[in-house]
């Protein structure tokens, strides 16, 4: 009983410490952060524009696992962290590699490109998050906007809404089994 009991307590220090670990990569900058000074923290989320028969298993941002979007439709939760440039000085480009699985049968891909990351806000780092819009044809924009996701003025990609239209596969994919 008391080998169990200890290892109880031992696993919720664990846990504990493996938070504040993660929650401290979001931290503000300055001298008493994990953050350097000149960058901000943001969280990363994602928006899958593709439909309904496909999803995203994870996703990657300059090589740092970001999260996944198993509906194909619709926001992601947010997954923590990236460190960015308070006032960058030229534009930033970041490098998001995914992969995709077709849900009605097994057929997963990978695809990777190198795109700017938007910066459309007063203030970086006021708040919002950095965004991955999954786009129809494997295309991908990355935006930080002083705008929510619904705000009719965003001015990423258009929120999906209604119900979601049936994944339609590119030439080189597999058509949809009969």
């Amino acid at each position: 009983m008391k080998k169990n009991n200890f290892n109880s307590i031992l696993m919720r220090w664990f846990l504990l410490a493996v938070m504040a670990v993660a929650l401290s990569a979001c931290a503000k900058p300055g001298s008493d952060s994990l953050v350097p000074e000149g960058k901000i923290a943001t969280s990363v989320s994602s928006v899958a524009h593709y439909g309904k028969g496909i999803g995203i298993a994870e996703f990657y941002i300059n090589g740092r696992l970001s999260g996944h979007n198993y509906r194909g439709w619709g926001s992601s939760g947010n997954s923590c962290c990236m460190s960015i440039p308070r006032h960058p000085s030229q534009p930033l480009m970041v490098t998001v590699k995914w992969k995709t699985y077709r849900t009605t049968f097994k057929e997963e891909r990978w695809h990777e490109a190198t795109v700017p990351l938007h910066i459309s806000e007063a203030t970086p780092g006021a708040g919002y998050d950095m965004v991955v819009h999954f786009l129809p044809e494997h295309k991908v924009e990355v935006w930080i906007a002083d705008r929510g996701l619904t705000d009719p003025q965003y001015p990423g990609p258009t929120y999906p809404s209604g119900p979601p239209p049936d994944y339609i596969p590119l030439p080189d994919e597999s058509p949809e089994p009969q």
